[in-house]
């Protein structure tokens, strides 16, 4: 996974950015030099890279990456099931109450570094890194995680006509299945489902399942909508992908990249896109629902 390949010129496999990037590779006496050479690390618009005097340049091949032994106790080189944080400059395990704890060992923010990622709040507060995330890929998704399964369906409407039917067996009169998630209609029933669910459940129907969840925002990452931190949002140059935006202040000048929200919302704010004169053509968001009659 990306912990076992973590050297690349352009983020610094220095004695400094080894901290975190490569631990066995830290120099704990290191630190950042003033501009231009703060750290030893390659920029895109250079062919050679830059070479600082506090954190000398790491060669590939005497690259550590983020072992096993980072982050388990390895015997005979097997690694314990069990988590744990290895202090370099010890060379002792430190106990680490959660995988969260122990990604925060790197993924956190310093005087000059800005690599955390707040969790603390949205519908996710109370989740681990790994909840989320596979612990050795870090890979993690919405929709194939076993989580958000019924991303496309309805979700749970109060019909207030059926208040009273709580039982299956009176739901089944009318519907095939109450587990069926489209409540399809008994074929002898002599109504269609718009009839009693136009008004009701339309809203869900045409806006938040045919057009949210639709081929209309197949390039919008879930985060992009569900964002709770208030983030930016737009699409990625050259890819279309939308995804959310953190503007950073570092050494005094501001950069804004891509950034992967941690506090995730059901509650979604259609403006922070479709507002007027937005700078992508896209419809204004005005709260009426879409037209889905195709003209007819």
């Amino acid at each position: 996974g990306p912990h076992a390949d973590t050297y690349a010129l352009e983020k610094g496999p220095n004695t400094y950015c080894a901290r975190c990037h490569s631990p066995q590779n830290w120099d704990i006496a290191a630190k950042i030099d003033p501009p231009p050479n703060c750290v030893s690390c390659k920029f895109a618009t250079e062919p050679e890279p830059r070479i600082a005097q506090s954190n000398t340049l790491v060669a590939e091949e005497e690259w550590q990456d983020i072992g096993c032994a980072i982050c388990h106790h390895v015997q005979d080189g097997i690694a314990d099931s069990a988590i744990a944080w290895l202090d370099i400059t010890t060379n002792y395990y430190e106990t680490v109450a959660s995988s969260t704890e122990l990604c925060e060992k790197c993924h956190t923010d310093t005087e000059t570094l800005r690599h955390s990622r707040d969790i603390s709040g949205g519908d996710h507060a109370d989740f681990t890194c790994t909840d989320c995330h596979d612990a050795h890929t870090t890979a993690a998704s919405c929709t194939t995680g076993g989580c958000h399964t019924d991303f496309t369906t309805r979700y749970p409407v109060i019909i207030p006509e059926h208040e009273d039917q709580v039982d299956a067996e009176e739901c089944t009169q009318c519907h095939s299945s109450v587990a069926d998630i489209h409540m399809n209609i008994l074929d002898e029933t002599p109504v269609a489902c718009m009839d009693c669910h136009q008004l009701l459940m339309g809203e869900y129907a045409q806006v938040r399942y045919q057009s949210a969840h639709s081929n209309l925002h197949a390039v919008v990452t879930c985060v992009a909508c569900h964002d709770g931190a208030a983030l930016e949002v737009g699409p990625l140059p050259n890819e279309g992908q939308w995804v959310t935006f953190r503007t950073t202040s570092l050494l005094g000048r501001e950069t804004t990249a891509p950034y992967q929200s941690h506090v995730v919302q059901r509650e979604v704010d259609c403006v922070r896109c479709h507002y007027p004169d937005n700078l992508w053509g896209l419809t204004t968001a005005t709260g009426a629902l879409p037209d889905t009659s195709n003209g007819e």
